[in-house]
């Protein structure tokens, strides 16, 4: 059966972005890992890992993380509409301040594909750190799974 370790994104090709950089930092670095793919689709990494200045992993940031941070919705009175904004500050908070503790999910790299599956879905998670004995050594995707799910059935 395939493994954790088999389709996994080892860290050395994920991006990682320092807890205490800027939202408008995390979003440069997250627009670099874009590209077009052979059908013109844009495919890259939708989160980032966020380390302490000791380099340990304290965090995921994702795009929705990032969506939150710098647009605020306002619903309008007596209408089924809404607006969103720019909030200003957004993009100037801390990494820190907008990401997912990676303590509430992760897996570790002997861990089966079901764990990783029962993690997603409990945790209401896309994405998962995996450590092996204690270190960071990569990323599972729901994209990640999805693409053996073929095997898992």
């Amino acid at each position: 059966m395939t493994s954790i370790r088999d389709i996994m994104v080892p860290i050395s090709e994920y991006s990682v972005v320092s807890e205490h950089a800027q939202v408008r930092e995390a979003i440069n670095i997250l627009k670099k890992s874009f590209f077009r793919d052979g059908k013109g689709g844009i495919v890259g990494h939708r989160s980032l890992l966020v380390s302490n200045k000791k380099g340990e992993l304290v965090g995921i940031v994702t795009l929705r993380n990032i969506l939150k941070a710098v647009l605020t919705k306002y619903d309008l009175p007596d209408s089924y509409l809404w607006i969103y904004s720019v909030n200003n500050s957004g993009p100037n908070m801390p990494v820190k301040s907008v990401m997912r503790a990676t303590k509430i999910a992760f897996v570790d790299i002997d861990d089966d594909l079901f764990k990783a599956v029962d993690m997603f879905l409990t945790k209401k998670v896309n994405s998962l750190p995996v450590l092996e004995k204690g270190k960071l050594v990569g990323i599972i995707r729901t994209i990640d799974v999805f693409g053996i799910i073929g095997m898992l059935l």
